[in-house]
């Protein structure tokens, strides 16, 4: 009987293949976690692009309807705009890359002292600070308070998927007539 003990207890037979299994096991977790990890990883940077994409062509819509206010396919101050009460004048129109794909839709709208909304316009076009539509030129801008007036306007650029949106306030310079 003690022969046998002591050899039971000296026999490590078999104890390779269960560490074998166990390390393996460790391994192929440590990968599958490895796995998982990256593939989070590549979904938030995946979608912080996007948004920050979303957010370019907000902010490009805002900056094409700045640049082509009375030109190009961004064109919004017509004469019908500047002819409409500006309670209800408003435009909406599209801003399109090099390709012509739409990459935000600017709103357009007077900015004016009353809390009327718009209609056609979304929420948030509506939804602007308020102030006096028509005012005297900024001091220091070099025009004139008794030739000049300044006329302000509320645009809203959205993203195609509307997941973006930015707002900006404008003045554009009139001579008072």
């Amino acid at each position: 009987m003690i022969k046998s003990l002591k050899y039971t207890i000296d026999n490590e037979n078999g104890f390779i293949l269960g560490t074998a299994i166990l390390v393996s096991a460790i391994l192929v977790l440590a990968g599958v976690l490895a796995i998982w990890t990256a593939n989070t990883e590549l979904k938030t940077v995946r979608n912080e692009t996007q948004m920050t994409m979303e957010f370019y062509n907000a902010e490009a819509g805002v900056i094409d309807a700045l640049e082509n206010y009375n030109s190009g396919p961004t064109k919004w101050l017509t004469n019908d705009f500047l002819a409409a009460d500006p309670i209800d004048a408003n435009s909406t129109v599209n801003s399109s890359d090099e390709e012509g794909n739409v990459v935000a839709a600017v709103e357009v709208r007077c900015i004016e002292s009353t809390a009327t909304p718009v209609s056609g316009l979304t929420q948030s076009a509506n939804n602007i600070p308020r102030q006096a539509h028509i005012g005297p030129p900024p001091a220091g801008s070099g025009y004139s308070l008794k030739y000049f007036e300044v006329r302000r306007y509320g645009i809203t650029g959205t993203s195609t998927n509307g997941n973006s949106q930015i707002q900006v306030g404008a003045w554009k310079v009139f001579n008072k007539f």
